[in-house]
């Protein structure tokens, strides 16, 4: 499974379920099997004439896998304390098989989730908070490739110019939050922040969603609280055997490599 899904990478046209079996020395029937899995599970979508490419959008993110190590458990703590700090629903992601998943979320009873943060953000990172946090970290050929696949828009506020996706991303590293109002539904807004480890490298995203109006209130005490929690995550996030990585740095790009 892991090869075909390296071969899609390759070739992001498009492949034939007889050259995957080709490429693998595995049965044709096989290769349908591989395939129609990986389009059940999101990763892939068959298109006419029996072609199969990678899906839209967050897959891009494999670009990190090699620098990626499992998240503390402690971490869902987080969760807890920036709930307890706004009353505002409150999420954990991380990247993982190329996407954004949402690990762990608090929020009260009948309190609606934003719609676009659900189990997993893929095609619409640009358009929510935690999204822009992982964009912001991805290495640039990375974050083209995303970029490439088409920035779709879902409300009038929608980011789908590269350019002004590129400004919000370097913002974003400059402030060390990231922000969306009504961008991916209306009066739905986010806040999010990253979580490092003690080498600086880039663990998950914490952040909280909230109504539109109380987005316009409540902006300061809200990002305040949500960068707060993060930076104060950075002990938990930091065991002795994890790998390090280097994050960006404000101003210095947007790379994310291992570091010896």
């Amino acid at each position: 499974m892991l090869r075909v899904l390296s071969l899609l990478v390759e070739r992001p046209a498009g492949v034939r379920a007889d050259e995957v079996a080709e490429a693998l020395g595995k049965s044709v029937s096989t290769a349908y099997y591989l395939l129609t899995s990986l389009c059940e599970e999101g990763f892939a979508v068959h298109e006419s004439k029996g072609v199969y490419r990678p899906a839209r959008g967050l897959e891009e993110l494999t670009t990190v896998g090699a620098a990626q190590r499992p998240v503390h458990d402690g971490l869902s703590g987080t969760v807890d304390e920036l709930f307890l700090r706004t009353r505002k629903r409150s999420y954990l992601g991380v990247v993982r098989s190329g996407a954004i998943q949402i690990i762990t979320y608090r929020g009260r009873q009948g309190v609606p989730r934003i719609p676009g943060l659900e189990s997993e953000i893929r095609d619409n990172a640009h358009a929510l908070a935690i999204g822009k946090v992982v964009l912001s970290v991805l290495e640039p050929p990375g974050l083209a490739r995303y970029v490439r696949r088409g920035l779709k828009r879902f409300t009038a506020q929608t980011i789908v110019d590269p350019a002004e996706l590129s400004v919000e991303l370097a913002r974003v590293r400059a402030a060390g939050f990231a922000t969306d109002r009504e961008e991916m539904a209306e009066n739905f807004c986010c806040i999010a922040a990253p979580i490092h480890d003690r080498a600086g490298g880039f663990v998950a995203a914490l952040g909280l969603s909230m109504t539109a109006s109380a987005f316009d209130s409540e902006l300061a005490s809200l990002t305040a609280a949500v960068t707060d929690v993060a930076a104060g995550a950075t002990e938990v996030a930091s065991p002795p055997s994890a790998l390090r990585v280097q994050a960006p740095r404000a101003g210095t790009g947007s790379r994310l490599e291992p570091v010896a």
